[in-house]
């Protein structure tokens, strides 16, 4: 596997997951970010959208669930940051 630098990359937290579609085999998922809007007054809301396998999808989830720190075994060889 190629490696991927995420070093210019920026970190969002994500408030909610919005929506997920079909997209042929894949999945969508669509995530909404608020942050200030800078002079004090009401939140601006992005939308991230995220296109993965739908393995993909279900390896997620069933790493959530599970709550496991250690990678599954099909991430294993990914190159994988952890926020602080």
């Amino acid at each position: 596997m190629a490696f991927i630098d995420t070093v210019g990359i920026p970190e969002f937290f994500a408030e909610a997951l919005t929506r997920v579609e079909r997209v042929g085999p894949n999945r969508r998922l669509v995530f909404t970010v608020s942050h200030p809007d800078g002079s004090g007054g009401t939140d601006t809301t992005a939308v991230v959208t995220l296109v993965v396998s739908w393995e993909t999808a279900a390896s997620m989830a069933a790493t959530l669930l599970s709550d496991s720190r250690d990678p599954p075994v099909q991430f294993a060889s990914m190159s994988m940051s952890v926020a602080n």
